[in-house]
């Protein structure tokens, strides 16, 4: 669907409705720019004049066309003090808005141990975003597809988990993970049947158990589906 159309009309108010169904908004939810040479009053074309011409805009469209380049500009501030070169890439997603960066050889340095340095790279992104915008959202940063490569692993490993638990009949408990990683895991068996899954522990050492499914899997005192 279009985020920005222009309309002609003999009214600025008969464009504007055609633009609003074009992008299936609301008049409070849009921008109008009268574009030059356009009669511009409400009564225009109705004694010959021209016809009116307006550009109109969804709001959070141009919001996410500048959200990206403030992104831009604090991922680049921070890769250019840590002396990196780089290539970054922004997708806005309606749930998340995702960076991959590619270094010139220093991926292994901005993943760090067990993508350690990457977390506090993308909490800092994420805290100076905020405080740019006074908005909130879940920004998720990728280093040379780090992310995307251990998403997969852990879907495979779910799923092959999942298959002995079926088989076996018996729980499995993963080892502590952080909360985005149990996620990916409660994600990956709640698409298979026969099995479901739930977390135990707490803070640091809360972790995902597989179980075959049954009416009161998740019924037990202690176990819970938090993610």
């Amino acid at each position: 669907m279009p985020q920005t159309i222009e309309t002609s009309g003999k009214t600025i108010e008969q464009a504007l409705q055609k633009a609003l169904k074009e992008l299936d908004a609301r008049p409070e939810d849009v921008d109008i720019e009268i574009l030059p040479g356009a009669n511009k009053g409400f009564l225009g074309g109705l004694f010959g004049a021209k016809t009116v011409s307006i550009r109109v805009t969804r709001r959070d469209a141009k919001r996410s066309e500048n959200h990206v380049d403030i992104l831009k500009e604090i991922i680049g501030n921070l890769l250019n003090m840590m002396g990196v070169e780089y290539d970054v890439t922004i997708e806005t997603m309606p749930d998340t808005t995702f960076i991959n960066v590619n270094s010139s050889g220093l991926d292994g340095l901005l993943i760090g141990r067990r993508g350690e340095t990457l977390g506090s790279l993308q909490h800092v992104v994420n805290r100076v975003f905020t405080s740019r915008t006074g908005e909130h959202s879940k920004i998720t940063i990728d280093v040379g597809g780090y992310i995307k490569r251990k998403h997969r692993l852990l879907v495979e490993r779910a799923r092959k988990i999942a298959d002995r638990v079926r088989k076996t009949g018996k729980e499995f408990d993963f080892e502590p993970l952080k909360a985005s990683d149990r996620r990916i895991i409660h994600l990956a068996v709640s698409e298979l049947s026969d099995v479901t899954t739930y977390t135990i522990g707490d803070g640091l050492l809360r972790k995902v158990v597989v179980t075959p499914k049954t009416d009161d899997a998740a019924e037990s005192t202690g176990k819970s589906k938090d993610e």
